[in-house]
């Protein structure tokens, strides 16, 4: 690959990834493509949630139907934002978790094997920025292929142009113009897809799109209207 083929905004981010690497502040993640913490004050914070291969284990806090995939995009330094929502939401009772979007395919192939044994909670919503919005429609895509309904996407300014797959019912995506940042309707796409270009709104970067509040609202708000109270087991 020729280093000026780039695009201006990858070659800034791998650059800031050599530093953060080199001064010791930067996430890993593990095998099973959960994220593993190194910093202690996000640890201390609690904003990660690990997903089992075992199953999907429900936490305390969750009072709401739906299962919520939020995926981060490069080396899980720059999407900080997809850990606000997802504290936003657990807030909420929402089952919201946090993931490197390299961890996409393993997610969506637990969802599949989840749903044969009818252990899957849905609503299913997924959300990403930068190469976690590329991995969010793709991973939509890739249940709705194998029967799976996906609710509700939202991708953070993707790098790439994507493709929204069938039993998708609504993507949103918040994009500045690269010349390639859309999504487009795919094969069996039959659901409500908005493209939104939200470079008028003040300040805003590549960087930042997923912190911006009235995104997050927005956002946090439509899944608070697709989900709905879980119902206590009797005893």
């Amino acid at each position: 690959m020729q280093t000026h083929l780039l695009p201006a905004r990858l070659m800034m981010a791998f650059s800031l990834v050599a530093i953060l690497t080199l001064s010791g502040c930067i996430s890993s993640t593990k095998t099973d493509g959960s994220i593993k913490t190194i910093s202690t004050s996000q640890q201390a914070k609690g904003k990660i949630t690990s997903q089992t291969k075992s199953g999907r284990q429900l936490a305390p806090y969750v009072t709401q139907t739906g299962e919520v995939i939020l995926l981060r995009g490069l080396a899980n330094i720059f999407s900080r934002g997809m850990d606000v929502i997802g504290d936003r939401l657990q807030a909420k009772g929402v089952d919201a978790r946090v993931y490197n979007h390299s961890a996409w395919e393993s997610l969506a192939i637990d969802i599949v094997e989840r749903a044969r044994k009818k252990q899957v909670s849905y609503p299913i919503i997924i959300m990403g920025h930068s190469l976690g919005a590329n991995a969010a429609v793709q991973m939509a895509a890739y249940l709705g292929e194998r029967g799976i309904p996906v609710s509700y996407v939202v991708a953070f300014d993707p790098t790439v142009t994507t493709y929204a797959g069938k039993k998708v019912r609504r993507v949103v995506n918040y994009y500045l113009p690269n010349g390639e940042n859309i999504v487009r309707r795919g094969r069996g796409f039959k659901g409500k897809l908005s493209n939104i270009n939200v470079s008028n709104i003040n300040g805003i970067k590549h960087t930042t799109v997923e912190k911006t509040r009235r995104l997050q609202n927005r956002s946090i708000n439509t899944v608070m209207k697709l989900v709905k109270k879980r119902r206590k087991k009797r005893g």
